[in-house]
C-alpha cells in the first residue's frame, strides 16, 4: 500500500476523531460501543494486506471475500449500536456492497480513465484490483468515478459512503460517555456526623 492509500485508511477515522474531540467527546467514548466478533475485521484487514504484498492472492475475489468479512461483522453489530450510530453503520455497508457488487460484475474495481488521467495516472492501466471502464462494463457509475487530486487517487461512490460513515461512527460513538452520568461528580451522602 502506498502513502496516498494509506491516508484515505487513517483520514475517516481521524476526521472523525477530530469531530468527536470538537463535539465534546473523549476517545473513551468508544470502549462504550459494543463490538463483537472483532476477529472478522482482523481477517479482513489480514486478507487485504495478503493482497498487496502476495502476488498469489492479488485475485479480484479476493475482494470481495474482504467486503463479506466487513459486512458479517456489520451484520453482526448493528442492531446493539444507537440508532445515529447505526445509520452510520448502514453508510458504510451500503458503500461496501456498491463496491463489491462494482466488483463482482467486473471481477475487478471498473475506474474512470479521464478521472485517472485528471490525477495524474496511467489511463488505460489494468492492475489486480482495477481495470479501466469500458462500453462493456457493468453499473460502471459505482466505480473509481471521483478524482481526488491532492493524493493522486480515483474514488468511488461507495469509498465516500464507506468513509462518511467511519467519521460519523468515530464521532458519534466518542460522546457515548457524555450521556451517562459522571460518577466522580456525584457527592457521597451520609456516613459522616
Amino acid at each position: 500500500m502506498n502513502a496516498q492509500g494509506l491516508i484515505l485508511l487513517i483520514a475517516p477515522p481521524a476526521m472523525g476523531a477530530a469531530i468527536g474531540y470538537l463535539c465534546g467527546g473523549r476517545l473513551a467514548g468508544l470502549r462504550d460501543l459494543r463490538l463483537s466478533a472483532l476477529w472478522l475485521l482482523w481477517l479482513a484487514a489480514a486478507v487485504q494486506a495478503a493482497q498487496y504484498y502476495v502476488t498469489p492472492l492479488r485475485h479480484p475475489a479476493l475482494l470481495i471475500l474482504v467486503f463479506g468479512l466487513v459486512l458479517w461483522w456489520l451484520a453482526l453489530n448493528l442492531n446493539a449500536w444507537p440508532l445515529a450510530i447505526r445509520v452510520a453503520g448502514v453508510a458504510i455497508t451500503v458503500g461496501a456492497l456498491a463496491n463489491g457488487l462494482a466488483i463482482a460484475l467486473n471481477g475487478r474495481m471498473p475506474y474512470e480513465p479521464t478521472a485517472a488521467e485528471a490525477v495524474g495516472l496511467r489511463p488505460g492501466l489494468t492492475t489486480p484490483k482495477n481495470a479501466p471502464a469500458d462500453d462493456a462494463t457493468r453499473l460502471a457509475f459505482l466505480g473509481d468515478t471521483i478524482p481526488v487530486p491532492p493524493l493522486s487517487k480515483v474514488v468511488s461512490p461507495g469509498d465516500l459512503l464507506i468513509g462518511a460513515g467511519t467519521v460519523a461512527l468515530t464521532a458519534l460513538a466518542m460522546r457515548l460517555r457524555r450521556d451517562r452520568p459522571d460518577p466522580q461528580a456525584q457527592t457521597v451522602k451520609g456516613g459522616e456526623s
